[in-house]
């Protein structure tokens, strides 16, 4: 049967040096002049127990203020970056790379994860964690960036906490808590619209805020030759937050959040295709049919909570709640529906001595394919922690036990105890020292039981990963510099295996490397941040013992300087770098690697009271970027885009 397919709208170096001696000769002539200013540290957020007020800031025991980077509000605004992954692409040492092409969902490795990359991140918004029940990364392109207050990101710790998928790191976004809101409203090349809205209600026992965001792109690439049909799509979504002070004692809060996408895969190209033009539209598929995927798909995330702050001190925090998901691959009959549901719950108590917090969580996630097939994922986390503070030092450890059962035809358990042992020293006010361990899972999910037609595969062992870091932290003069070393590994880590289209096990594995971020604060107009990472990723056992692991990128640098010359006009750089990478169907590293990764970018932004028009470039030198499968080049960011916007803040 012939599928029509219209354009999808919601009824439907040289290079590489010249780019980052553009940004450090304007970076050195900015510290020439600005030698003499202080370094304008961040403040300390003031911990209360004023429930008004943790309404607005609400506080969270951060496992982990070593291993870190972090972005507030005012470096997100500077930025005008378009959306979430764009600022996290072009400011830190996350690696993002499209869902083949999907630019609503994206994978985002740290620490040299490749195709694994999202699984081994856990992403946390206001205290939820995030998680899809299935291989498919979360969308962050459903939280506006204008909603933002703060960005973390924490690396190899904090797994005794949150358990299953945090071996890499900890990515927690908080969103703004104070009355206000803002309208943004842009325009870029490829007719790529996007419009995003929050607002927020502030009274005394009331904190309600609403968001939402319609983004459509009519493409840039060709899906079928003979014709000019391109890789549309759009994306629509919305949520709502809310707290309302029950009583002195008790906080209630409720989460909404709604994103549904539709959007046409293009088949890759042959390597002579991408280098010549990456819009032509892929070869006729050796298996006949379309040349491209026709996905639609729908999300639904909700929670409830309240937190209870007792006269002794100690704060308790419960949640429950669920996602649902709907996919359909129109073109390939192929439709599958997930749903999950969790609870979880925390008890905290701290004073000047020491801190201390016991916690857990429930979930059970399933998905139902249209072929009938049925598989699902049970697990229970049960954790301690604690901080112990002596002067100059503090030391922290936890406990955790995880009984993951995993259910198809057949049922298997394991029953897996991790933990994290760590210590930090101010060697001076300036400068500190940090160290830690942890053990930490990754528990199959239910794509792990399933081929790509949807029949079911063997059941899958949990990975284990055990993290060893060292790092420093110092502060001098204007400038912060901090740094850590991390050596990682890993047993039973999944892989997809393209010949067979099923999940199997890597075996052992070993990730060793190291990160650097250097910031400067010239002043209140100017502000500088440079980070590099390495990482050697490699395969330590089985049929690729020895091999490095496809999709990983040895070497990451990010850099970029926000200059504000007048307080109205802000002009920003920022430049990241990513080195060539195996296919990431490579295991056997025989086929060619992939283009590195170059982004070059401009901004500029004027605000005229409640009113700022910005203009961005992205892309600047026109490199050609793309993933590499199985021989296939998938192009992204390969073209130079330009464009604009009015925002309107109150």
């Amino acid at each position: 049967m012939k599928h029509s397919h219209k354009n999808l709208y919601p009824k439907g170096f040289r290079k590489r040096y010249f780019s980052l001696a553009a940004i450090l000769a304007l970076n050195s002539a900015l510290l020439a002049q600005s030698q003499n200013v202080a370094l304008n540290e961040k403040s300390n957020l003031v911990a209360s127990q004023d429930l008004k007020l943790s309404i607005a800031h609400r506080q969270e025991f951060v496992e982990n203020a070593d291993f870190k980077e972090e972005f507030d509000a005012r470096e997100i605004a500077q930025s005008n970056a378009r959306n979430i992954y764009d600022f996290l692409n072009t400011h830190s040492l996350l690696k993002i790379t499209t869902n083949y092409g999907n630019p609503y969902t994206a994978n985002i490795d740290l620490r040299g994860f490749g195709q694994n990359g999202h699984k081994n991140l856990a992403i946390i918004v206001d205290g939820m964690r995030l998680d899809n029940i299935d291989s498919a990364p979360v969308s962050l392109s459903s939280i506006p960036l204008d909603s933002i207050e703060k960005i973390e990101i924490f690396k190899g710790k904090g797994t005794t906490k949150y358990g299953n998928g945090a071996t890499s790191g900890i990515l927690k976004i908080t969103t703004k808590r104070t009355k206000g809101g803002a309208l943004n409203v842009g325009y870029a090349s490829y007719d790529t619209l996007n419009s995003q809205f929050f607002a927020r209600e502030v009274r005394d026992t009331l904190n309600i805020g609403v968001y939402g965001q319609y983004q459509h792109n009519e493409g840039s690439r060709k899906i079928t030759q003979g014709s000019e049909e391109k890789d549309g799509s759009y994306n629509k979504n919305g949520g709502i937050t809310a707290f309302y002070q029950a009583s002195d004692s008790t906080l209630l809060k409720s989460n909404l959040n709604y994103s549904k996408y539709a959007i046409k895969y293009a088949n890759p190209l042959t390597k002579a295709q991408f280098e010549k033009d990456p819009t032509l539209a892929p070869l006729p598929s050796a298996w006949g049919g379309d040349t491209f995927t026709h996905q639609k798909r729908w999300d639904l995330l909700y929670s409830l909570g309240f937190t209870n702050f007792s006269d002794s001190g100690i704060i308790t925090d419960v949640n429950f709640g669920g996602n649902r998901s709907e996919s359909e691959y129109i073109n390939f009959n192929n439709q599958y529906d997930g749903k999950g549901f969790f609870g979880d719950f925390n008890s905290s108590y701290r004073n000047n001595s020491y801190l201390a917090e016991i916690g857990g969580t429930l979930k059970k996630d399933e998905r139902l394919q249209n072929t009938g097939a049925k598989a699902q994922v049970d697990s229970m986390l049960l954790y301690l922690n604690g901080e112990k503070y002596f002067g100059d030092s503090t030391i922290n450890a936890g406990i955790s036990t995880q009984r993951v059962i995993s259910k198809t035809n057949e049922s298997q358990s394991d029953n897996l105890w991790g933990g994290e042992l760590g210590i930090h020293h101010n060697l001076t006010p300036q400068t500190a020292l940090f160290a830690s361990y942890s053990r930490s899972f990754v528990v199959p999910n239910v794509d792990y039981f399933f081929d790509w037609q949807g029949n079911l595969n063997p059941l899958m062992d949990t990975a284990t990963f055990d993290t060893y870091q060292i790092g420093s932290k110092t502060i001098f003069g204007i400038h912060e510099l901090s740094g850590n070393l991390f050596y990682i590994n890993g047993k039973d880590e999944a892989y997809y295996e393209a010949i067979t289209f099923q999940n199997k096990s890597l075996g052992k594995t070993r990730r060793i490397g190291g990160e650097a971020n250097f910031t400067t604060h010239f002043s209140s107009q100017v502000y500088s941040r440079l980070s590099y990472a390495y990482v050697d990723s490699t395969i330590r056992s089985g049929a690729y013992q020895g091999n490095t692991i496809p999709g990983v990128s040895k070497h990451t640098l990010s850099a970029s300087l926000n200059y504000l010359p007048i307080a109205q006009l802000n002009l920003g750089i920022s430049y990241k770098y990513g080195s060539k990478m195996y296919d990431y169907n490579d295991f056997d590293n025989r086929l060619t690697k992939s283009p590195n990764y170059q982004s070059l970018n401009l901004n500029a932004s004027y605000t005229l009271k409640s009113f700022e028009i910005y203009a961005y470039v992205q892309n600047l030198t026109d490199h050609k970027n793309a993933i590499v499968v199985s021989g296939g080049y998938y192009p992204y960011e390969f073209e130079r885009v330009f464009g604009g916007g009015i925002k309107y803040t109150w």
